[in-house]
This record gives C-alpha cells, sequence and structure tokens, in this order.
C-alpha cells in the first residue's frame, strides 16, 4: 500500500441520480424510526459512469490494499473504506447503519482486488486456513467514537490505513521472519514505545497482507529487483576499479536506473521495492559512487 492522491471526482458522483439517492438516504435516516434499520432501496450511485475508470487510472490498475495488479485479470471491485450499509462488530455480525451518507462520496471510494475486499477462505504462512477480507470490517480503537452522522468521522479513532489519507510506509514494514528483508512479509512497524503501531498491525490483518498467495507473488517481484541490486552493486565495484571505462560506468548507471523503475506507483509492489531499495541507498550512492 501506498499514499495516493484520489484526483478529481467523477462527474456522475454529483449528477441528479446521485443527489436523488443521498436525499433519499437522508430522508429515510431522519425518521428516529429507522435509526438502526437497513437501507431497503440498496446503493447505486457509486456505480455512475466514469468512478470505476477513475479508480483504475488513480492507482494505475492495482489494488489500493495490497497493490496487486487487477486490471488484466479481474474488473475492481468499487470499495468502501467505511462500508456503506452495515458495519460488522467483533463477533461479524452486520449492524446497520453503516457511513451511508458516504455512500456515493469520492473520498471513501477505493479500488480493490477480491481478495482484499470480499471475506474468502485464505492460505497463510502459519496456522490453519481463515476466511479474511475486509467486507464490512472497520474496527476503531474506540466504539464510543463511532460516527453515526455526517462530519463525526474525525473523532472516530480508526484502525485501518487509507491510502488517501496516510502514508503506509509509516505504519508498515515489508520484513521475514528473520528481521531480514527477503521473503516480502509485512509487519507493523513498532511505535516509541516498542509495540506494533496498531493501525499497522489492524491493516495487515483486515486486509489479509501476509495471505499466501500474495506473498509468494511480493517474493517473485522481490527476487527480481535483489537481482538487480546485485547487479547494481557489482558493476559500482568494477566502475570504480576501472572509472577511465565509460561503458561500465554507464552499465552501473543504468543498473541503477532499473532499480528506480521498481520504485514508481505504477509498478507492483512498489511500497516494498521503495522500502527495499532505500535500504540499499547508502550502498548505491556513497561518496565513492561513479
Amino acid at each position: 500500500m501506498r499514499h495516493v492522491e484520489p484526483g478529481p471526482a467523477p462527474t456522475s458522483l454529483s449528477s441528479a441520480r446521485a443527489q436523488a439517492e443521498r436525499a433519499a438516504l437522508a430522508q429515510f435516516y431522519a425518521d428516529a424510526a429507522n435509526a438502526r434499520a437497513k437501507y431497503p432501496k440498496g446503493f447505486s450511485a457509486y456505480q455512475g459512469e466514469g468512478v470505476r475508470e477513475a479508480l483504475t487510472r488513480a492507482f494505475h490498475g492495482k489494488c489500493a490494499y495490497c497493490e496487486t495488479y487487477y486490471a488484466a485479470t479481474q474488473p475492481a471491485d468499487i470499495e468502501h473504506f467505511r462500508p456503506k450499509g452495515a458495519v460488522a462488530d467483533r463477533q461479524g455480525t452486520l449492524q446497520p447503519p453503516g457511513y451511508w451518507w458516504l455512500a456515493s462520496d469520492w473520498s471513501n471510494l477505493l479500488p480493490s482486488c477480491s481478495d482484499c475486499n470480499r471475506p474468502r477462505r485464505q492460505d497463510f504462512p502459519a496456522g490453519l486456513p481463515r476466511t479474511a477480507g475486509k467486507a464490512n470490517k472497520f474496527p476503531l480503537g474506540s466504539e464510543r467514537t463511532r460516527a453515526v452522522a455526517a462530519g463525526q468521522e474525525s473523532r472516530e479513532r480508526r484502525l485501518l490505513l487509507n491510502p488517501y489519507l496516510d502514508d503506509p510506509a509509516r505504519y508498515l514494514r515489508f520484513v521475514s521472519g528473520t528481521g531480514t528483508i527477503r521473503d516480502g512479509e509485512v509487519a507493523a512497524r513498532k511505535t516509541s514505545a516498542g509495540r506494533p503501531a496498531p493501525r499497522g498491525q489492524a491493516s495487515i490483518e483486515v486486509y489479509a497482507l501476509n495471505r499466501l498467495g500474495l506473498l509468494e507473488k511480493r517474493r517473485a517481484v522481490l527476487r527480481k529487483l535483489e537481482a538487480h541490486l546485485a547487479r547494481a552493486l557489482e558493476l559500482k565495484a568494477a566502475a570504480l576499479r576501472h572509472p577511465e571505462d565509460a561503458d561500465l560506468v554507464a552499465a552501473f548507471r543504468a543498473a541503477v536506473a532499473d532499480i528506480a523503475l521498481y520504485t514508481q506507483p505504477d509498478q507492483e509492489y512498489s511500497a516494498m521495492c521503495t522500502q527495499v531499495a532505500a535500504d540499499f541507498r547508502a550502498t548505491l550512492f556513497g561518496q565513492d559512487t561513479p
């Protein structure tokens, strides 16, 4: 996951259809008798023209949570960061209403792959398979802060990372069980008190960011990146021994450029690659760089 600017909202989200749906929702929930009711007519304005395409452009065809390319193999789910119809409690029971006033709010919409968004049985590196996926989960540090009306969201102690609002690199670190960056597993960074950051920890759990299939894909990219890193180090050493060899110096600089490609926003698992490349920065770009 990496920070992304949402860009301008598609015009369909301010269309007469969208406005009519918002008005109907507001009227329904203005009745105190419906305070804990499920909205009977469902939601559709968020699926308006251009929404899916705008999300795909903003995230380069990648899932907002795990950075896996979806564009070539599946349509993205238009995911509601704050669930629109109901919120799952700690036991997984749906409790309506959800954040109905955000059902077609551009800032609440993200593209998600089905494995991050939909509940299904997933394999993990250790332990038995379990049901994972965000679905209607939206955990808070304190349920007492739960927003029940528009404008109250800022008081919530949310535990999930949002790529629009957060810099995920502050909360997530790609590591292995030995503490070295090898296997592409992701862990919560430590707080100043030495404990795992709650927002990072909850996001890994809810988005299933360490599911086995995802780990295998990240590891495949990581192995390629590490090969480029090793090659760059070899070329640097050779270029320092033979600084007069322009072709050798050019080859080193090309290798560095190849590494930089992995960190670009449109690349799969670019957040992981950015962290790995940063760990090699001092070695690659020291004072003795050719």
